[in-house]
């Protein structure tokens, strides 16, 4: 296809064991099958972290990607991935995060750096343009997130800087431990921010200015006009208005937000004192958008005078308020936004944290734990101080929330006493805030997810609410409590999630109304190529099937494509009474058919000569 616009084709490889930093050239072709982003990061991954490597060791590599749409000023492409091995499920992971941090390393000229080896004292990587340094990081190191970056600002002294750093839970080995971009977006799940600590990077400081060339840039410009244009009225009195907080209450109607460790059905009182509008009102909440978003939903906070703790920074978004709101009864912002800022300042993963607290309440009920065992703390359904003390805890490895700092599976195994049971896991990873009981599709998408249970690296039940894909042959969506059509669907979630991440584009710029067409469009416009937005979507195949050959190479297998026992209780009222994603493994043979896949969940030989990937 030639050589496309809208990349620098250059990594930089950063060895901390050797204190090394190497810029490479990266070969057209891997752009041509992987784009960027997560799938030219799991390339890398695949070929050269072998498997069932020990994700603290050095050997573990640490990769942030990102794609063509960095640099370009489209809606959404403020997005960037980090790819690597997960201390949480001890596989393939991926986050993502937004701010300013990809384009302003887009800016220095590369589309990937990838982080090898492990440092003998703390230090953090610092790419002025294509200048790459590595400074001590001693004086850093035991701050939280939020002073880090501060600290780094002041320390490096210059405008445009972006910072994706870690907090106490990073170095201390939390196996939920996240990134945090720019104090207010976050790399959340799977553990990364751990990786990085044991790899003693506190923080990656970037100041890029320079844009890469597009192919054809005036209809980039048209196409970027139209979109803001379409996407700033699309959610003008919803996402614009008041940012992801407008999902709690809709969530909650259908059954979809998780109530009291997803074992109760409805919560519409609790729902109306956490959601929109009252959330921005009581919380003085204003847009903090990221780089080149006409949407906005990132949300500044500043609690009201008076309160019981001050918070001033970014506020819970609908994950963090079903978990550490509803899924553990908290109806108090309060509470929910101190617990909140402590996840994002010690740096670790709001749905995790949420869910540990959910299982400790759950746990306490059932007298499987008691005061004695958690330090005097009376962890009860509904405590606000209780959700703080235990974030604190956990955040820091420290007294009873240590339990929890190799994930739940760790912990429930410790209590024991039929605590193994509880667990709302797959792989490891802790449900996120979408009930599978409301979205059939999400039962599928969520137990063969690579990196576990996802809403994001597939979001198939905003198929199932109407967002419909024609260019792929998505013109109607499923009946939400019927199987037929749900394991097709949830492919082509999981591939368009892929592409996506490897673009990288905000998935809410697609659910918003930006179509399949446009982004095909638009990526011919950055990149000159002609692709079709099915061929576009095999590219998303190419990289999910390689996501799963690296499950596979760690042990993963079938055993591990399930859903927690609780996902098949059904509600006694409400919206899902009476439905539960039976029969399962039925459906679950379906998805590997489509797939290509045999029945022990192993891509066929066919397929992957197909992908390219024999």
């Amino acid at each position: 296809m030639g050589e496309p616009g809208g990349y620098w084709r250059r990594l930089l490889r950063v060895n901390l064991t050797a204190g090394t930093c190497k810029s490479e050239e990266i070969p057209t072709r891997l752009l041509e099958e992987y784009l960027g982003g997560s799938a030219l990061a799991t390339r890398y991954l695949f070929d050269e972290v072998p498997a069932q490597q020990d994700p603290l060791a050095s050997g573990n590599k640490l990769l942030f990607a990102v794609g063509p749409f960095q640099g370009s000023g489209l809606p959404g492409s403020a997005k960037w991935a980090i790819v690597g091995k997960s201390p949480l499920t001890h596989t393939f992971a991926v986050a993502t995060a937004g701010a300013h941090w990809g384009v302003r390393f887009k800016g220095c000229g590369y589309e990937l750096v990838i982080i090898e080896g492990s440092s003998e004292e703390p230090v953090y990587l610092w790419l002025d343009g294509e200048k790459a340094e590595l400074r001590p990081a001693g004086h850093l190191w035991g701050r939280d997130a939020v002073e880090t970056d501060e600290l780094i600002r002041r320390e490096l002294g210059g405008q445009g800087i972006s910072i994706a750093a870690i907090g106490p839970a990073g170095e201390r080995g939390v196996a939920i431990a996240c990134i945090v971009a720019d104090s207010h977006s976050f790399a959340g799940r799977c553990g990364l921010g751990a990786v990085m600590g044991a790899k003693k990077l506190k923080a990656v400081a970037v100041a890029g200015r320079k844009n890469p060339p597009l192919a054809r840039p005036q209809e980039v410009a048209s196409l970027r006009k139209g979109l803001v244009a379409l996407l700033k009225n699309n959610t003008r009195g919803t996402m614009h208005a008041h940012g992801t907080s407008i999902l709690v209450c809709p969530c909650e109607e259908i059954g979809d937000l998780p109530v009291k460790y997803w074992q109760g059905d409805v919560w519409p009182q609790g729902a109306a004192r956490i959601g929109a509008p009252y959330y921005g009102e009581f919380l003085q909440a204003s847009p903090w958008p990221c780089a080149a978003c006409p949407i906005g939903c990132h949300r500044r906070i500043t609690l009201p005078p008076g309160s019981r703790y001050e918070v001033a920074g970014a506020g819970p978004e609908y994950e963090s308020l079903g978990m550490l709101g509803s899924c553990c009864l908290v109806d108090d912002l309060v509470y929910i936004s101190k617990a909140n800022d402590l996840c994002n300042r010690l740096g670790i993963d709001t749905i995790s944290a949420g869910a540990y607290v959910a299982f400790t309440m759950e746990c306490f009920e059932k007298g499987l734990l008691n005061e004695k065992d958690t330090d005097g703390l009376a962890v009860n359904w509904g405590s606000g101080e209780a959700l703080v003390e235990l974030v604190r805890q956990i955040g820091l490895r420290e007294g009873f929330g240590s339990l929890f700092a190799e994930g739940i599976r760790h912990a429930a195994r410790e209590i024991g006493h039929g605590a193994e049971k509880l667990p709302v896991e797959v792989k490891g990873l802790d449900l996120p805030a979408h009930d599978p009981r409301t979205y059939f599709s999400l039962a599928l998408n969520y137990a063969t997810g690579t990196r576990g249970a996802c809403h994001l690296r597939g979001f198939p039940h905003c198929g199932e609410a109407g967002m419909l894909l024609p260019e792929i042959g998505l013109s109607k969506p499923p009946d939400r409590f019927e199987w037929a059509g749900q394991a097709e669907l949830a492919i082509k979630f999981q591939d368009l999630a892929t592409v996506l991440d490897s673009l990288v584009c905000c998935l809410f710029m697609q659910t918003s109304g930006m179509s399949l067409e446009q982004t095909t469009a638009c990526l011919n416009a950055v990149t000159g190529w002609e692709l079709t937005p099915a061929e576009l979507m095999r590219i998303g195949e190419r990289g999910f099937n390689l996501q799963r050959l690296i499950n596979l190479g760690d042990g993963l297998g079938r055993q591990d494509d399930f859903l927690p026992a609780r996902m098949f209780e059904p509600a006694h009222q409400g919206f899902r009474q009476g439905k539960v994603p039976q029969p399962f493994a039925e459906a679950l043979d379906e998805y590997y058919t489509l797939r290509g896949w045999d029945r022990a969940g192993r891509p066929g030989v066919k397929k992957l000569e197909e992908l390219g990937l024999q």
